[in-house]
């Protein structure tokens, strides 16, 4: 078979793409390129050649939401460039590998120029004879030259400055968290009257909430308190009462209409964003309530965005405290389990323990709000949530 050599110009990116890519399959960047040429030709598509550069603020999750449309397939991305702990870095390149359903869009193509084949030279004309040189008259000897003076020493190069220190690595949102197993429960009564992603009671997302003027720091207010009411500084694994970053005000529900309504105006701020790490893991505040079987809460609604937590075994926020925590991706194997659950018809529903980790931090706020009985509740108040702070 008749072979024909090409110059090829890669970019930088899509030449470390194409060498960790031989380093995996254990070839040479040549090897890998003549390969997805040869599919090409013969009807492939490119794409396994995509890439992406890990920009701020990415995780594996989000890549996949930006590239498939659909961020739990980050274990795709996650296997094909080998990262066991799911943590990147900005300015990393990742490959991304093509999935049935959900093509990534390649990168604009570089131009591949191909050397046209060489063109047969002339055969050179014979050459002219040409009459020999004349002999040199013979020259005087020259006199030596003095030896060079032995240059100085080399001064000493200044130690170089140190660099910026590398970037931390992020930990997936979307990860599972070691050592964290779920139970379930049966629910007391029965079950919610609608589906849960469509209802405004267990959906914080239906409601929505808005920015508003407030005090970014706990606050003090009168009347009486419940000792066994949850303390927020439990969803943290430190229990550090943490940099409140942001005050909102959720909407009330025209159940009527079924549809969202203005601001909550009982209390000038009905839910609170809290200072976190990317992939720091949030977990279950404590409180003086067991709804069985050493169990604390209920888990309502899970999604890779936000929870809703409830301490008691009704399916409904009429009754007891609820929590709906925003900005988490809910642990894998518990948004699988309450999935499964919720189609069974929510006879059961998932149970965590107190102090339990639930899910990770997306970005660097969560949104917290809490509600007894119903009602939405201040959640700055030392003497009910965050009590000896």
């Amino acid at each position: 078979m008749t072979r024909r050599n090409f110059k090829i110009n890669l970019d930088d990116a899509t030449y470390q793409a194409v060498a960790d890519r031989a380093g995996q399959a254990g070839k040479t960047p040549e090897e890998v390129l003549a390969d997805l040429i040869t599919s090409y030709a013969q009807g492939g598509s490119p794409a396994d050649l995509t890439t992406y550069t890990v920009q701020p603020g990415d995780s594996l999750a989000r890549i996949a939401q930006k590239i498939y449309g659909d961020p739990h397939q980050y274990p795709v991305i996650q296997k094909a460039n080998n990262l066991s702990d799911g943590r990147i870095w900005v300015g990393q390149v990742l490959i991304i590998p093509a999935i049935e359903g959900a093509e990534p869009e390649p990168p604009a193509p570089t131009p591949t120029p191909v050397e046209p084949a060489p063109t047969p030279e002339p055969a050179p004309e014979p050459p002219t004879p040409t009459p020999p040189p004349p002999t040199p008259a013979p020259q005087p000897e020259p006199e030596p030259e003095p030896e060079p003076a032995p240059p100085p020493a080399p001064e000493p190069e200044p130690e170089p400055e140190p660099g910026p220190p590398a970037p931390p690595e992020e930990i997936e949102p979307c990860a599972p968290i070691p050592g964290e197993n779920y139970g379930k429960l049966p629910i007391v009564g029965s079950p919610a009257d609608r589906p849960a992603a469509q209802h405004g009671d267990i959906n914080l997302d239906l409601r929505g909430y808005e920015p508003t003027g407030g005090q970014l720091s706990l606050i003090d207010m009168g009347g009486p308190t419940d000792n066994r009411a949850p303390q927020l500084a439990g969803l943290f694994e430190d229990e550090r009462t943490p940099t409140f970053s942001g005050v909102y005000r959720v909407n009330n529900w025209d159940w009527g209409r079924n549809t969202r309504g203005g601001p909550i105006t009982e209390f000038d701020v009905t839910l609170v964003g809290m200072e976190v790490q990317p992939g720091e893991t949030i977990h279950v505040p404590g409180a003086g309530y067991d709804i069985g079987q050493g169990y604390q809460v209920l888990v309502m609604y899970a999604s890779p965005e936000r929870i809703t937590l409830k301490y008691t075994g009704e399916d409904t926020v009429a009754t007891g405290y609820a929590i709906h925590v925003d900005g988490i991706c809910a642990e894998p194997s518990l948004l699988a389990l309450y999935e499964q659950l919720n189609a069974a018809g929510r006879g059961q529903l998932p149970a965590l323990r107190a102090g339990q980790a639930f899910g990770r931090a997306i970005g660097y706020e969560i949104q917290v709000a809490i509600r007894d009985t119903g009602r939405f509740m201040d959640p700055r108040v030392r003497k009910d949530w965050w009590r000896g702070r």
